[in-house]
């Protein structure tokens, strides 16, 4: 059974986001619509990228970069059940989360010292 497919306004409200992200993230790589035969004609999505857009939002909220992003989800497009992949996409989580924790530290000892 072939995929539901959608354009670009309707997968872009599907995850309350712009059709514009959406053109960035195609610009940049983080997506890609289905092959069209001209230029001009309509960008098709698929359920497919939508399990892709809906990772790439994920990895924005825990706040990777874009770059950060792309690589994992990468990793998990060429391998979704791959140990490697899901060990790397941890190790990026667990660093993240270490930078965050110690930036927001820092802070605290910072705004504690000014009293």
């Amino acid at each position: 059974m072939p995929e539901k497919q959608y354009s670009i306004s309707e997968i872009a409200s599907l995850y309350d986001i712009s059709s514009k992200t959406i053109r960035y993230y195609e610009e940049i790589g983080l997506i890609q619509s289905e092959e069209r035969n001209l230029p001009n004609q309509q960008r098709i999505f698929t359920d497919r990228h939508g399990r892709r857009l809906k990772l790439i939002l994920r990895g924005k909220r825990l706040g990777f970069s874009l770059n950060e992003i792309k690589e994992m989800v990468d990793l998990f497009d060429n391998n979704p059940t791959g140990k490697i992949e899901k060990k790397r996409i941890l190790e990026y989580s667990d660093q993240k989360n270490y930078e965050r924790l110690t930036k927001k530290y820092q802070n605290y000892k910072l705004q504690k010292q000014k009293f």
